[in-house]
């Protein structure tokens, strides 16, 4: 069967529709969980949040608009490395490590398939690897964001 002839039936579009967003749900919860795990593994207690947005903005708001989720360090240690900081923010790369394998040989090609909710989900997975505008800023301002983390701050978050 042809590709397009697959996306092209209203049932279809809407089974891509909703591979996409199952995709970008799991793959947002990863993405913080791949935040979480390299703090802990640094020693930096912290706390993951979801809808932040939802007090004041509605849950459909939010959800639409607002923030999904973020990664709030707590008391981090003195000598916590401020490279710790750096790869936990940069870690939702590892995301990425089933397109790695792809390019060796392990993994078939997604995008290969011609299958439209294959490839919705391939790419709705490696957009939630990306690291946000947050995520970079705490590569670049590691020490700042160690001060704003135990100074208690709300902003502070990755």
């Amino acid at each position: 069967m042809d590709p397009l002839s697959l996306a092209s039936t209203p049932f279809s579009l809407v089974a891509v529709g909703a591979v996409l967003l199952c995709t970008l749900g799991v793959g947002t919860v990863a993405h913080e969980y791949a935040h979480a795990l390299a703090l802990r593994a640094i020693g930096v207690d912290c706390e993951i949040r979801w809808l932040t947005d939802r007090e004041s903005a509605g849950l459909l708001r939010a959800s639409l608009l607002g923030t999904w989720a973020s990664v709030r360090p707590r008391n981090v240690p003195a000598d916590a490395p401020a490279w710790g900081l750096r790869a936990a923010a940069l870690m939702p790369l590892a995301l990425l490590a089933p397109f790695a394998l792809v390019v060796f040989g392990v993994l078939p090609d997604p995008l290969a398939t011609g299958d439209p909710r294959v490839v919705a989900a391939a790419v709705a997975w490696a957009a939630c690897a990306l690291p946000s505008p947050q995520d970079f800023s705490v590569v670049w301002y590691a020490e700042r964001a160690m001060e704003r983390a135990n100074a208690d701050d709300p902003d502070a978050a990755l």
